[in-house]
């Protein structure tokens, strides 16, 4: 129907579900060689699992970074729990999901089959990253920007999640990269942290003036905050040389308008399909989605364990693997139009096309086509009456002058103001009925011979651009009637 706003996306989620599912039935060819890995260095006394919790007697000293982050069990399960409200945590690790998966991209398009890539969700931290048998733990912070940035030790170690990240290093056996990915910004002592990192990664012996303040301030802070844990110097030291923090990401109302294009597009274009960025972008999200929560496919399903064997690995609802993500990919690459937007089909009038340039709403521009034809009705009489042939004149030159006045007051380089604009005018014109500046009209059609100073170019709601041309893309392009 003309002036209504079509939006969202045809789904085919079920589709990429359905198909990593059927991949794991039986079990999953990757997970079944790590599991035989793990069995091999690994006790049964630590595999085994009862229910969703595991019971852990002793880790192998010989154990790798990624099989302590496995089967170490981690103190809580809050985050799984609430990762709903986290979306933002979500797209993050979707981000570092895809970044993964084109690290074993091969130049024809086919995974690297010594790949050994997964995403874990909200085991320790909020996500983990293993690749063979190194993994990284990450601590995802969205920081409002009426925060400002992290520019104290207190504020990045309490806010920004470093003493938690630095305990679950410890717990981990200190094997682990870390990083914390905010996007808030660095400054002063915050900024002084990310650079001896960088410093400490490059030469982890480093004595530098700076990098000792740091390292003594880290261990300070720390310790007061963890009152009966003993942090020295050489522990800062090596957790801010196992530690990465990438600053200044896109915050929670940026990133879902950008990210198909700054990370699905490269794994689109290396595929050869450069169109499909923002489908495979959708397509893996889907699937973090559900991993954030816990939710996950798993062989077995909900099954209760029986006679001590566990049907799948404790971990598998929040795991991601390289495969999961490969057929995500190619069934958001294979259909390109599911994840597209419909698009917004709006009025085929000038008007129109300028309101909606300037964020008015559809109510908003329906409104105003309505009064505009009351309006031309209005002057087509007043014009056949010879006393009142020259009052249309008058009446514009008053709409002319208050549509200046108001625009000069609701103007905004930074934001869109066309919404703005015509509730103020809606405004002063219900203050001018009844008075003789009004010239007789009432409000609602002052408000219509605005709408047709607009059809007719003599009145914007965005800085000036070409409207005829835009309104003929627009037809052409079949979201103009």
């Amino acid at each position: 129907m003309v002036g209504q706003v079509h939006r969202g996306s045809i789904s085919v989620e079920p589709t990429v579900i359905d198909a990593v599912q059927s991949r794991r039935q039986g079990g999953e060819v990757q997970r079944e060689g790590r599991r035989s890995r793990q069995s091999a260095l690994l006790p049964r006394s630590v595999l085994r699992q009862s229910g969703s919790r595991r019971r852990m007697t002793t880790i192998p000293e010989n154990a790798s970074p990624a099989d302590r982050l496995r089967v170490t069990p981690a103190p809580d399960d809050v985050g799984a729990q609430t990762a709903d409200r986290y979306e933002w945590q979500a797209m993050v690790a979707t981000a570092d999901a895809l970044s993964l998966y084109f690290r074993a991209l091969r130049d024809d398009g086919t995974i690297d089959p010594a790949a050994d890539g997964s995403l874990i969700c909200e085991h320790h931290e909020d996500w983990a990253l293993v690749d063979g048998t190194a993994a990284e733990i990450v601590s995802g912070k969205h920081r409002e920007p009426s925060r400002g940035p992290f520019s104290t030790y207190r504020q990045l170690f309490d806010d920004g999640g470093l003493s938690h990240l630095y305990q679950r290093w410890v717990a981990l056996g200190r094997g682990q990269s870390c990083r914390l990915a905010t996007s808030g910004g660095l400054a002063n002592d915050g900024a002084k942290v990310a650079s001896t990192c960088a410093r400490l990664k490059l030469n982890p012996s480093e004595n530098g003036s700076e990098v000792y303040e740091v390292i003594s301030s880290v261990a300070r802070v720390l310790m007061e905050m963890n009152a009966n844990t003993t942090v020295t110097d050489a522990d800062a030291r090596s957790f801010l040389a196992a530690l990465s923090i990438q600053d200044g990401l896109p915050r929670r109302d940026h990133l879902p308008d950008m990210a198909g294009r700054s990370y699905g597009l490269p794994v689109a274009k290396r595929l050869g399909y450069p169109d499909a960025g923002e489908a495979i972008w959708q397509a893996v999200l889907s699937l973090v989605r559900v991993r954030m929560r816990a939710a996950g496919p798993a062989v077995g399903g909900a099954l209760p364990a029986v006679l001590g064997t566990p049907h799948d690995d404790a971990l598998a609802p929040r795991t991601l693997l390289l495969a999961d993500i490969d057929v995500a990919v190619r069934v958001g690459r294979s259909h390109v139009r599911g994840y597209t937007s419909l698009p917004r089909v709006v009025k085929a009038n000038r008007m129109a096309i300028k309101m909606a340039r300037g964020g008015c709403n559809d109510n908003s521009i329906e409104r105003a086509d309505q009064l505009r034809l009351q309006y031309r009705r209005y002057i087509r009489v007043l014009r056949s009456n010879p006393s009142t042939r020259d009052r249309p004149g008058l009446v514009t030159n008053t709409l002319l002058r208050v549509v200046d006045e108001v625009t000069r007051k609701v103007r905004d380089d930074a934001a869109e103001w066309g919404d703005v604009l015509w509730g103020e005018l809606d405004r002063q014109f219900r203050a001018l009925e009844g008075t003789s500046g009004a010239h007789g009209l009432s409000a609602d059609l002052l408000l219509g011979g605005t709408s047709e100073l607009a059809d007719r170019c003599k009145a914007w709601f965005s800085d000036r651009f070409d409207a005829q041309e835009e309104l003929n893309r627009l037809k052409n392009g079949g979201v103009a009637s």
